[in-house]
């Protein structure tokens, strides 16, 4: 890499160029400070509690995202450089509420290596950031820094070519290479609708939508989606939570249960229901009913459709009529919360004055002065202190962050209004945010004077120009929401002492829920963090519903849906940090609505029949599958090649022949066998296997008894009885299913080899013996209910 030499302040003959990235905000001061590499989470903790200045340090690490360097904000870093991510993500909204300089995306040229062959400054030397100037920011190092000139170790991964470089670029740039972001990208997205359907003034707003309607809110959510957040997707990795991962697994929830929650709720309360729920936004704060949460409604599990169908888990047309149903409630939720107009903050110049005029008089009775330096360094220790909780117990997810308006006010000036969750009750950590409220919300009042340019996305979320507000907040009025249900005459007002206060019981918040979360597995992060991400856009609809606890206990909110949690080993393997940012990048998930719908999965014929045998036998050979299926063995083989190429089989050849179901083969057989039992159905074959638990048990005792004694008259006589219990057994479960009847003839056949006297018909593995084929009905049993085994199923 080739770096222009900076323009240094100081005593510039001690400082060499190495490095340039994406600067976060602009400031004229001098960055100097010592190098610290922080890799691990366990590197973040060490840091911070070692006791050092901190206050002269820099430290480095990978990503771009906010919790991995959570504490070392709050310990008040002198300035923050990372090799991958933009301005825009959340750890460059962090670091500009901290007011703490932060470069990303910096390709050093000369330095020490990381573990993975990365070159930084070492541990120790004394480094220059300069951040006079926007987009980029220039590091210097001092003279005689280490420098390591070996050569680096090939990791196989192919580097990009320039033509590669060239197009993500053009993707970066411009929509599908084509559209611009901001105000004229809406012109031209506008100019392709063909209907009125994101026209809240629309007299016939409240139908269902239509198949075509449903599509250009699709292609328009689209470029809306890249415009907000394709910059972020090159934030890179998170050494404290799997970001892109959680994201895929959690838009891929959204898509399964969004709409089945949301017909469930606009079924409860109707459609004059939903609009009133969203228009709670008018005449509440701190209240999570807001932009971003109703936009993601929309957008999520469209997304995660687009993820669904990457998978090759179903076809186009699966449940389609829910998609025209959910869009239809998300444009009531919008009526609600506009009243009028253009549905999204794209179309209305990136302003979301959401707030009755009454809050902004109330705000300004409220106001208090930021006069002085101490006062203003109070404000902005508490806002980012907060801001970076809401971030955190939302494990980095915008959840916990709602901003609008701009509100104008009688003076010229005005206000933007910011909602901060900080102690959300419903997630298991909220252990560590215990005595903290729900919300706290946070009026900042700006002069019209100042040349500062404010928009406010459809995520409820407000950048400036230039990117550091703060020096232009005036003044504030802030308060305290403690439950989420906390009437608004129950608010409480807040002093700079009282923010003061609040402050230190937020970062020691944030440092017990670092660890916390640290603590945690990788499986375990995943999945809390699709949780977060799925059902905390739907919770505060939910909520103001009164359906809380019903979907719940019935209807999986705040659990993770099967076909979603079956495709986590397909998800972490790498899909996710490639799929993600490339879907954003070109808007590819937004696929066409096809006008048929498909109740359940398409498949081929006996695809559904050759997955199951798999899965319940494990790793199953082609014979194996043709003695499960009772399908012709040419069949079986075609559907097997099939699988494989679509990523739902894995076959093995050579000593040991079979295939065995991937992650996506098992997600795709839940799919398929969905809706495959009605409820009187699953009722009769739950009886059926309650009826089998007793002679499971007392099989079991008979081969453990069998191992010991070798009695073949005593083991007969007892074979025999249990063969006549789980015969009855077997023809319950055949008038469900029929499969269930091949076990009959199967396990008689193994018994009258034993009878023959073949010892080995009893109980040898891989044998066809009445233990392998027990087994595997055990399995069945357990599968076709959609059971794990626990310690009643032994």
């Amino acid at each position: 890499m080739t770096t222009q030499e900076p323009v240094l302040m100081g005593d510039t003959a001690t400082f060499e160029s190495v490095g340039q990235g994406l600067n976060v905000y602009e400031s004229g001061e001098i960055v100097e400070g010592r190098v610290r590499w922080l890799d691990t989470p366990e590197d973040v903790i060490g840091f911070v509690e070692s006791g050092e200045d901190v206050s002269d340090v820099i430290v480095i690490a990978r990503g771009g995202t906010t919790t991995f360097l959570a504490m070392a904000l709050n310990a008040g870093v002198r300035g923050v450089i990372t090799l991958q991510g933009a301005p825009e993500s959340h750890l460059g909204i962090l670091s500009r509420e901290y007011g703490i300089p932060c470069i990303m995306s910096v390709a050093f040229d000369r330095g020490v290596r990381t573990s993975r062959g990365e070159t930084i400054p070492a541990d120790g030397v004394r480094l220059r950031m300069d951040v006079s100037t926007r987009p980029h920011g220039l590091v210097s190092v001092e003279s005689g820094a280490p420098v390591d000139d070996s050569p680096v170790e090939d990791s196989g991964a192919q580097a990009m070519s320039p033509e590669q470089m060239a197009q993500i670029q053009a993707l970066l740039a411009n929509f599908q290479g084509e559209v611009p972001p901001g105000t004229a990208g809406d012109a031209i997205m506008r100019g392709r609708l063909t209907s009125n359907v994101l026209d809240l003034d629309d007299p016939d707003y409240d139908r269902d939508l239509s198949i075509d309607e449903v599509n250009d809110i699709l292609h328009y959510l689209a470029w809306n989606e890249w415009d907000a957040l394709a910059a972020r997707a090159t934030e890179g990795e998170s050494g404290l939570i799997p970001r892109q991962e959680y994201e895929a697994m959690g838009i891929m929830d959204s898509w399964f249960h969004h709409p089945q929650w949301l017909k469930l709720i606009q079924d409860r309360v109707g459609a004059d229901g939903i609009k009133q729920i969203a228009a709670r936004a008018q005449n509440e704060i701190g209240t999570k009913i807001n932009l971003l949460h109703i936009w993601a409604c929309a957008s999520a599990s469209s997304f995660g459709r687009g993820i669904a169908l990457e998978l090759k888990l179903h076809d186009f047309d699966y449940k389609t009529s829910l998609i025209t149903t959910a869009m239809s409630s998300v444009r009531r939720l919008y009526k609600g919360l506009w009243g009028s107009g253009p549905m999204f903050t794209s179309m209305r110049d990136y302003r979301a004055p959401i707030l009755d005029q009454s809050w902004i008089e109330r705000f300004q009775s409220d106001r208090l002065s930021l006069s002085t330096d101490d006062e203003r360094s109070t404000f902005q220790r508490f806002n980012g202190a907060l801001e970076l909780l809401g971030f955190l117990i939302h494990f980095d997810n915008r959840l916990g962050l709602g901003d609008s308006g701009p509100y104008p006010t009688a003076d010229g000036g005005f206000v933007i209004v910011r909602d901060l969750f900080i102690n959300e009750p419903v997630y298991e950590w909220s252990t560590t945010t215990t005595g903290l409220p729900y919300a706290v919300t946070i009026a900042m009042f700006f002069d019209g004077s100042d040349e500062l340019e404010t928009k406010v996305l459809d995520l409820s979320t407000m950048f400036t120009e230039p990117a550091n507000y703060l020096p232009f907040v005036k003044g504030v009025a802030v308060y305290a929401r403690e439950k989420f249900d906390t009437p608004m005459e129950e608010l409480r007002t807040l002093s700079l002492a009282d923010m003061d206060e609040l402050r230190g019981r937020a970062e020691t918040s944030s440092e017990a829920l670092y660890k916390y979360i640290a603590s945690m597995t990788k499986e375990e992060k995943v999945m809390a963090g699709a949780v977060v991400y799925a059902s905390g856009f739907v919770l505060p609809i939910a909520r103001a519903a009164g359906m809380f606890d019903e979907l719940v206990a019935e209807h999986g909110l705040m659990s993770v849906h099967p076909v979603p949690a079956a495709s986590y080993e397909t998800i972490v393997s790498g899909v996710a940090t490639e799929m993600i940012p490339r879907l954003f990048l070109t808007g590819s998930w937004a696929n066409d609505v096809p006008p048929q719908s498909g109740d359940t999965a398409v498949s081929a014929s006996g695809e559904k029949e050759v997955l199951h045998a798999i899965r319940v036998r494990g790793f199953a050979s082609l014979d194996q599958i043709v003695t499960s299926t009772a399908l012709p063995s040419n069949v079986v083989a075609e559907i097997l090649t099939t699988a494989e190429e679509s990523g739902f089989v894995k076959q093995r050849s050579g000593r040991v022949t079979g295939a065995r179901l991937t992650p996506a083969g098992r997600a795709r057989l839940l799919l398929l066998s969905e809706g495959t039992l009605t409820d009187q159905q699953h009722d009769g074959l739950v009886a059926a296997y309650q009826a089998f638990l007793a002679p499971n048990r007392a099989f079991k005792a008979l081969t453990a008894a069998w191992q010991n004694d070798k009695d073949r008259d005593a083991t007969l006589a007892d074979l025999a009885r249990i063969h006549a219990e789980v015969t009855r057994v077997l023809e319950d479960a055949s008038a469900v299913q029929g499969r269930f009847a091949t076990y009959s003839a199967r396990l008689g056949e193994a018994l009258d080899r034993f009878r023959g006297g073949d010892d080995d018909a009893l109980a040898r593995p891989l044998s066809e013996s009445y233990h392998d084929i027990w087994m595997e009905l055990h399995e069945d049993l357990l599968a076709t209910l959609g059971r794990e085994r626990d310690a009643d199923d032994e």
